[in-house]
């Protein structure tokens, strides 16, 4: 799944470049969450920051495909070690989720 960065956040009004840092502040829209959830048919939870200490499957570190359920730090997770320029236009920056 192939996708623009601005279909996974919410701009904020009249910026199109930001930073890493700056990116993995904006808030991700809701539907591209539940696209997230049917592509890897996996569900969503609201506070993904309990990780299992027995059981890797719900790490950050784990791929999507192997998941049991994610959260939106997954997604930030997964979009800051894929991408690998340091600033991004929003509106032409695409991720591909795999």
């Amino acid at each position: 799944m192939t996708v623009t960065l601005s279909e996974i956040f919410v701009k904020k009004s009249g910026i199109s470049l930001y930073s890493r840092d700056e990116l993995a502040s904006l808030t991700i829209k809701k539907e591209f969450i539940k696209r997230v959830a049917q592509y890897y048919d996996i569900p969503y939870v609201v506070d993904g920051t309990k990780e299992n200490n027995l059981c890797y499957a719900n790490s950050s570190a784990i791929r999507f495909v192997y998941k049991s359920s994610f959260s939106e730090k997954d997604i930030v997770s997964y979009l800051l070690s894929s991408l690998k320029q340091e600033t991004f236009d929003i509106n032409s920056a695409v991720a591909t989720f795999t």
